[in-house]
């Protein structure tokens, strides 16, 4: 008996070792491309025409100087996309919903002052980003359902901005007209 369980034994550890080759190889073979990979350069856009881009702002984090950090993630695909050569309106459009938290960042200067309860500098520091991605056709809308919780008023957000009776209805529908949503 304890000579047939040794043969077994030896018969399992033998198709084990024999199987071994193979299977090593492959995870050799992963973890040397992923070791290699980390050293090729950045991957850039693929499909660089008709890019449809819905970005939901809906959260108040700043980094230090107040810059909505998703303000800003939205101005650097922009700032990628123009340094790759792409045209906005010909090769990608690119939106803005401003929901929940994040609606203050469509307020005026004056607005944001009265109206923002954390500390920031004066104004609304994300002015200057807002302003050149619309005059680029970046296209801001605020939600009318944050405005209301918030009591914002129309007078209140910036003038290019357009109101939409909900940031989640307008992000469920530009989706359906294919646009991608992002939230970063």
């Amino acid at each position: 008996m304890l000579k047939s369980k040794r043969s077994i034994t030896l018969a399992i550890a033998g198709l084990l070792i024999l199987s071994l080759p193979g299977m090593s190889t492959a995870v050799f073979a992963e973890t040397s491309d992923t070791a290699a990979n980390n050293t090729l350069p950045p991957l850039q856009i693929v499909n660089q025409t008709g890019l449809k881009i819905a970005i939901q702002v809906n959260y108040s984090d700043t980094v230090p100087n107040g810059v909505s950090k998703q303000v800003l993630a939205a101005k650097n695909l922009y700032d990628q996309y123009t340094a790759l050569g792409m045209k906005p309106g010909k090769d990608y459009e690119i939106v803005m919903v401003f929901r929940g938290d994040g609606a203050q960042f469509l307020l005026t200067d004056e607005a944001y002052d009265q109206k923002v309860k954390q500390a920031h500098p004066k104004g609304n520091p994300n002015l200057k980003i807002l302003d050149a991605l619309n005059k680029n056709g970046v296209k801001m809308y605020e939600c009318a359902v944050a405005m209301k919780l918030k009591g914002y008023s129309p007078h209140d957000i910036l003038p290019y901005s357009r109101i939409v009776t909900s940031g989640i209805g307008a992000m469920v529908d530009l989706e359906k007209s294919g646009y991608l949503s992002i939230t970063p």
